[in-house]
């Protein structure tokens, strides 16, 4: 950075003006000159790969040995994580780029999101006025040939040259106005008759905002093709420091371009953007003779040493080892992780909870256990599976013992169809949205005295079902018969006592714990029919697989408490409409996520509190920051039978701001705002604001709540979901 500094201003010195007042004459034509409107219908034969080395490790991380753990050698470097892939992309008018993944091969996985899994993702252009690369970030940079270059970029002219085919080339220095902005530095080279960018060379450091990322390189190289120049080489090298790790990656992709023929065009579905085919030896020699980039020797062993495994092993046994060694690893935390059993060969998997989180205490069963197995079936060749969960659930205060049993059927991948039956006797939250976890409701009881969450006893059988209709279009529904009955504290004992604190009553209206509704029995239906507009899918060796969409989602809801039948009591109709997006793009201000709903019970006439309207309610420290949940609204208090209307809007900056803080901007802060609301009859109007900041897995928020009459609360709220970004596991195939 000293040096770039320097260079930076040398070049403002007086002889450097003319270079400045040159390079800003060439650009100004290359922006003038850029055309988006590239007409050609091609097809590029790809080849991809993506590497990652870890340099430097510690002895231990959160208290295991990382050699063991990641199997290091003592003193070589050891590859994490190798992915190759060949495919073929087809380029269209509508500049939408479609994928054919007709071979891939692993080594590893890295359970982090460097990685490029498609040659698409590396057609970086910077004829765009932003440049993504989402491998790494959601951030967004200019490019620079932006229409709004020279508000971040300053330009100097290099010198002029020619390439190995005669054709004269500019060479221009750039540099970011600012170092904290969204800008990249380096060299571009710019063809003299065209104003094209025929090569480049670009950096990113520290202020490129990217979490666990030091520095970055983007070289790209491209070829002309009659009047336009496409990529045809993309190269991204990376490193970083952190926590005592020491790693290395390289992402390269190289593109050879022909004319589509007329049988090429319609070979993927309308909305189908990926296809990965599946695996066969054909593909693996198509590999070995047309691999255009050489493996480095460190890739060459590792990939030695896995396919030795193989050989020696045969493939049971291989697959046996591979289950082995993952059992091994996951017997000493048994206690706090899930323990697995996994049989590859023979396609089936066998869970059982973790220890410590399945103990739980509350004021209606006092210390208690809800234990339950996962068991898994699943089928590879078609991407079909089914689970079966059983669980058993005792409370050591009331004596009381239930169990149930969940089904699962994912049986037609493709559409997305799936089967569910479900029966047994349990403990449910008054608001099925949740207003705890079990473990968060435990701790706040036995440390603070706060018992948040109010239960019930449920006796219940169920049958579900889904299937896509057509593309985007998702219709769902079921029908459950339930036992229904309101239940009273059993028990008030806390590790300590605290001043002005006492446990309430579990009928959250009524603080003599009287009865909040009266025993009864429930058949209730329910649908949902779910679209999204354009919903754009990947093909996976036949499994249809869901982008996070890029347009708005529409919900309708409908549910039915249907009486006469089996004994139901229930009489009420209930229809709800939403619109969502998961993310909407702002450009250089990051993204924005939304949800406005509206609802109304249409019918009412026997209508029990389990089944109103609730919502995502917190009056915890510890928050769920899922898009539909509040920060401070009372988890029972604004549920209703009548009718409501409910918004969120949440905007993520992504270092907008914090990113030009000197120092600061090193830990490389997400900084957020959001706003929800909430209208019914019986409350009126409730609304929320706060501000947030998230790195990796925590975030905190500050959020301010308002009722009619005013601000109603204040206060700090904390999420943290950890994931570790070293995890390693052996990749199966």
């Amino acid at each position: 950075m000293t040096i770039l500094l320097f260079l930076y201003f040398d070049a403002f010195s007086d002889w450097g003006k003319r270079e400045h007042e040159l390079g800003d004459s060439i650009i100004r034509q290359a922006i003038a000159l850029k055309n988006y409107e590239r007409k050609l219908n091609l097809k590029a034969n790809a080849y991809l790969k993506n590497t990652l080395v870890l340099d430097k490790a510690p002895k231990r991380f959160l208290g295991k040995n990382v050699k063991k753990l990641l199997k290091l050698k003592d003193t070589e470097k050891q590859a994490l994580y190798i992915h190759e892939a060949i495919s073929d992309l087809y380029f269209s008018d509508s500049k939408i780029i479609k994928e054919d993944i007709s071979f891939f091969k692993n080594y590893g996985e890295f359970r982090q999101a460097w990685r490029f899994n498609k040659a698409s993702d590396l057609l970086l252009d910077f004829n765009e006025n932003y440049v993504e690369l989402e491998g790494f970030s959601d951030k967004k940079y200019v490019s620079p040939i932006a229409n709004s270059a020279f508000k971040y970029y300053d330009f100097f002219f290099d010198k002029t040259f020619e390439d190995e085919n005669g054709i004269k080339l500019y060479s221009i220095r750039i540099y970011p106005k600012n170092f904290f902005e969204p800008a990249f530095y380096g060299y571009i080279f710019i063809n003299a008759a065209t104003m094209q960018i025929t090569n480049l060379s670009l950096n990113l450091g520290d202020n490129g905002g990217i979490s666990l990322i030091n520095y970055l390189t983007i070289h790209q190289d491209l070829i002309k093709i009659d009047n336009f120049y496409y990529p045809s080489q993309t190269k991204i090298n990376y490193y970083g420091n952190n926590f005592g790790f020491a790693y290395s990656g390289v992402c390269v992709a190289t593109f050879n371009y022909f004319t589509q023929n007329e049988a090429e065009e319609n070979i993927f579905n309308k909305y189908e953007s990926l296809k990965i085919e599946r695996q066969n030896q054909e593909g693996e020699a198509k590999l070995q003779l047309n691999r255009p980039i050489p493996l480095t020797p460190l890739e060459k062993s590792s990939y030695r040493l896995d396919d030795s495994l193989k050989n020696a092993q045969g493939k049971k046994k291989y697959l046996d080892s591979l289950d082995n060694l993952s059992l091994q690893q996951r017997i000493s935390p048994f206690l706090f992780s899930k323990f697995n059993i996994q049989n590859t060969y023979k396609e089936y998997s066998i869970s059982f909870d973790a220890i410590a989180p399945s103990l739980f205490y509350n004021t209606v069963e006092g210390p208690g256990i809800k234990y339950g197995v996962r068991y898994t079936k699943y089928r590879e060749f078609d991407g079909s599976f089914f689970t079966i969960k059983p669980e058993v659930r005792y409370g050591f205060k009331n004596k009381e013992f239930n169990s149930d049993i969940a089904f699962s059927w994912l049986y037609s991948p493709q559409k997305r169809g799936v089967l569910g039956i479900n029966m047994g006797s349990t403990y449910r939250d008054l608001n099925p949205n949740g207003s705890l976890s079990t473990l968060y409701n435990s701790l706040n009881s036995l440390l603070f005295e706060q018992n948040f969450m109010k239960l019930f006893r449920k006796t219940y059988g169920s049958v579900s079902s889904g299937r896509e209709i057509t593309n985007g279009l998702y219709l769902s529904g079921g029908i459950e018969l339930s036992r229904n009955i309101s239940v009273s504290n059993m028990y008030d004992y806390s590790f300590r006592k605290i001043k002005d604190k006492n446990f309430t009553s579990n009928n959250p209206f009524d603080e003599d714990d009287g009865k909040l509704f009266p025993d009864h029995t429930t058949l209730r239906f329910s649908s949902t029919l779910v679209y999204t507009f354009n919903h754009q899918y990947i093909s996976k060796e036949g499994v249809k697989i869901y982008k996070i969409p890029d347009n708005p989602r529409l919900i309708l809801t409908y549910k039915k408490g249907i009486p006469g039948i089996f004994g139901s009591e229930s009489n009420f109709d209930y229809l709800e409409f939403e619109v969502q997006q998961e993310k909407l793009d702002i450009g250089l201000w990051g993204y924005a996520s939304f949800s406005v709903s509206a609802g109304k019970f249409l019918n009412h006439k026997v209508n029990y509190f389990p089944d109103w309207k609730q919502f995502g309610g917190n009056m915890a420290l510890i928050f769920n920051p899922g898009l539909k949940n509040f920060h401070l609204l009372d988890y029972y208090t604004y549920s209703t039978d009548r009718e409501f209307i409910e918004g969120h809007w949440e905007h993520n900056y992504n270092t907008k701001f914090f990113g030009s803080i000197p120092l600061i901007r090193k830990l490389k802060l997400q900084e957020l705002t959001g706003a929800a609301l909430l209208v019914q009859p019986e409350k009126g109007l409730y609304y929320e604001i706060y501000v947030g900041l998230q790195r990796l897995g925590g975030r905190i928020d500050y959020a301010f709540s308002f009722d009619n009459h005013g601000l109603l609360n204040h206060g700090f709220k904390f999420s943290f979901r950890f994931q570790s970004p070293y995890k390693f596991k052996q990749d199966r195939y």
